[in-house]
């Protein structure tokens, strides 16, 4: 289905954009490769309204063929921002396709504009694979922040694509942002958003996931490695009013395990 509906309204856009095969692009249009990179960073501290949040760093690189490249527009009478996605092509030429979605700004620390919904935390139980908690559907402000390891063929020496989205900016009614080929964004621990709520989870062994696009919006080449996870052990209390400990075990790359049980082979002792 949306193979579909990408197809029609690139036909409605008088264009062609590339369908790709196992990661490599079959046609004219480049396309980037979101990479989701392991949950790090990972603690447990007391969030000021008094629950206890398990916080993490996320990172997602672009490894595929082309720049991830959106843009947002809006009128001054709505607070969010449409998007379309520009497709670089192999002759230079650029398509642009309208995806769900939108930009918002963001306060809470971050203060700049938002590609929202771009990644979903959850933590999950290592065994069966069932959710025991997630976080918010998180909005990145999408850069070319630091290179790939190991390097990506075509990457930039210099990103192109490396902007503060607008920062201190609530007024703007344009907006571009994306991440360039061989380059990943990441947020740190400490900013806001960046938690699961574990105020009610018990001691044990628990996966932290991360989910690029969860939604599939995005145009991309490959799939396969759109989640990452982290096994981690979750110690008991200390006390009243303490967090507890945690300790990260193991990190499954994003082409490792079902994208539900990540890390189930490595749960055990």
């Amino acid at each position: 289905m949306l193979a579909g509906l990408i197809a029609a309204m690139v036909v409605a856009l008088g264009a062609v954009v590339t369908a790709a095969v196992g990661g490599v692009v079959t046609d004219a249009g480049l396309l980037p490769d979101l990479h989701q990179l392991p949950p790090y960073g990972i603690s447990a501290r007391r969030a000021p309204h008094g629950r206890v949040v398990l916080t993490f760093a996320s990172a997602v690189g672009n490894g595929g063929q082309g720049p991830l490249i959106l843009n947002g527009t809006r009128d001054r009478r709505r607070t969010v921002m449409t998007i379309n996605q520009e497709i670089v092509q192999t002759d230079g030429t650029r398509v642009r396709i309208p995806i769900a979605g939108g930009m918002r700004y963001t306060p809470f620390g971050h203060n700049h504009w938002h590609f929202l919904q771009f990644d979903a935390f959850e933590l999950r139980d290592p065994v069966r694979g069932v959710l025991v908690s997630e976080g918010h559907k998180v909005g990145f402000c999408l850069g070319s922040r630091f290179t790939m390891e190991p390097p990506v063929p075509g990457a930039p020496a210099v990103p192109a694509i490396n902007t503060n989205c607008g920062r201190f900016l609530p007024g703007l009614t344009r907006m571009r942002m994306g991440i360039d080929v061989g380059y990943a964004d990441d947020y740190a621990a400490y900013l806001e958003f960046q938690y699961i709520d574990i105020t009610h989870v018990p001691a044990g062994r628990y996966v932290v996931v991360h989910r690029a696009d969860p939604q599939k919006r995005l145009v991309v080449g490959d799939r396969s490695d759109d989640v990452a996870s982290t096994l981690i052990e979750i110690g008991a209390t200390a006390g009243r009013g303490k967090v507890p400990s945690v300790t990260t075990l193991a990190e499954c790359a994003a082409t490792s395990g079902a994208p539900d049980q990540p890390c189930v082979a490595t749960a055990g002792p």
